[in-house]
């Protein structure tokens, strides 16, 4: 009764927003955010409020989130680990943001994708250990799936717990949208939390020697600014020293040296760009390695890429 599964936690997360907003409420997330919160909130008629932390980190305090809430607040998305930045949010600010918004009658939704890709022994905090309301008055919705801990991205199943009244309208909602997940994909999603773990662990293990190698990278290019990130699989640079758009950056290192990233803009930050260590190690030196050439007025004139050989013929 407290559970709803969907197809896919985005689904999950957009069912929640559906079941409780009114038009012009306000919903609070931090910057930088995931590219779909705004425009979930706006579909919904709502008022999307990204918060940006006033120190010039990836982690906002309760000060940066209260002094944004207003009459009009109905709920704030905490997304700890966080895409894109890879902060993971300490467990103090969780205490008080579950608190807060108990006292406050606020809906706290914890977007907890990626809760088990976090390294160097960060842990991803609990908000069931901070609360106190767990009656059908509870405004706390936790959004999970399969998609990134078990790499079942293309299965399509996630789920939100909630209060019951608060599930059943979801189900409602839902049920009129796309009846329910499919059956033998829930089978599989079933299969895999409850079987050996140890898959977890081990993916765990190679992104963080992913991240390792690609932080080594960023923090030996002269001109980008990087905030290391501790959970999820990107990073999150700043790149600005060499182009303040960052649309214009990403597109063209995907033109010259078909490199993807990320625009920054985005996610809610310009001058970033978001770039992902899923990959193996060899594609993630060789791409910072093409990033470089791209940008770095410092290197080699030409560049081969397998048997073409480039000429930076850009400025």
């Amino acid at each position: 009764k407290n559970i709803i599964v969907s197809s896919g936690a985005k689904q999950a997360l957009m069912v929640a927003l559906q079941a409780i907003l009114d038009p012009q409420d306000e919903v609070l997330f931090p910057a930088p955010y995931w590219v779909s919160y705004p425009d979930m909130v706006k579909l919904c008629g709502a008022i999307p409020v990204p918060v940006v932390p006033e120190d010039g980190t990836f982690t906002p305090t309760m000060e940066d989130i209260t002094q944004n809430v207003s009459s009009y607040t109905k709920a704030i998305i905490i997304n700890s680990p966080n895409n894109p930045s890879g902060a993971v949010y300490p467990a103090e600010f969780i205490k008080e943001i579950v608190e807060y918004t108990e006292k406050k009658g606020i809906y706290l939704i914890m977007d907890d994708i990626y809760q088990k890709l976090v390294y160097n022994g960060v842990k991803a905090a609990n908000p069931y250990d901070y609360v106190k309301d767990f009656s059908d008055n509870s405004k706390l919705i936790v959004i999970n799936g399969v998609s990134k801990a078990y790499a079942m991205t293309g299965f399509r199943i996630g789920w939100a717990i909630g209060n019951t009244k608060l599930i059943k309208a979801m189900a409602n909602i839902q049920g009129h949208q796309t009846s329910g997940p499919s059956i033998l994909l829930q089978k599989a999603a079933i299969g895999a939390i409850n079987g050996v773990q140890s898959s977890v662990e081990s993916l765990r293990v190679t992104l963080e020697n992913n991240r390792r190698v690609l932080v080594n990278h960023l923090k030996a290019f002269d001109g980008v600014h990087l905030i290391e990130p501790q959970g999820t699989f990107y990073s999150f640079a700043d790149f600005s020293a060499f182009e303040k758009d960052s649309t214009k950056l990403s597109k063209l290192l995907l033109d010259k040296v078909r490199v993807l990233t990320v625009p920054g803009v985005e996610f809610g930050m310009e001058g970033h760009l978001r770039i992902s260590f899923c990959g193996s190690i060899k594609d993630i030196t060789e791409g910072m390695e093409r990033i470089k050439w791209a940008i770095d007025p410092n290197s080699p004139n030409e560049l081969y890429i397998g048997d073409r050989k480039l000429v930076r013929d850009w400025k």
